[in-house]
C-alpha cells in the first residue's frame, strides 16, 4: 500500500533513479548513477580545472557575441530611426487626429 502513492523515475540525462510522492510531487529520494567514468570524483583535480577553463572561455565568447549583436542592434535601430525621421513632414501645421475621431 505504501508504495502505491510513489513514483519511480529514472532520469533520461544522468540515469538517476528518482522517488516521487504521487499526491504531493515531491522527491521523496534520489540515487544517483553509480558511474565511475564521468564522476568528479573520479576526475583528478587538473582535469576538473581543465574543464572550468574552457567552460569560463565558451561563456565569456559568448558573451562577447551577445555584446556585439546588441551593439549591433542599436546601431540598426537608430539607422532606422533617422530613416523613418527623414519622412516626417515638419512643415505640416495639421494636428494630429484624436484617437476618438476614428469612430
Amino acid at each position: 500500500m505504501g508504495n502505491e502513492k510513489r513514483i519511480k523515475i529514472i532520469c533520461p540525462e544522468c540515469q538517476s533513479e528518482i522517488i516521487v510522492d504521487s499526491l504531493s510531487f515531491k522527491i521523496l529520494y534520489h540515487e544517483p548513477k553509480n558511474d565511475d567514468e564521468g564522476s568528479p570524483k573520479k576526475k583528478s583535480i587538473q582535469e576538473l580545472l581543465k574543464e572550468m577553463a574552457e567552460q569560463r572561455e565558451k561563456t565569456a565568447a559568448r558573451f562577447e557575441e551577445e555584446k556585439e549583436a546588441l551593439k549591433h542592434r542599436s546601431e540598426y535601430l537608430e539607422n532606422k530611426f533617422e530613416e523613418i525621421k527623414k519622412h516626417v513632414d515638419t512643415n505640416d501645421k495639421t494636428p494630429p487626429p484624436h484617437p476618438f475621431d476614428y469612430d
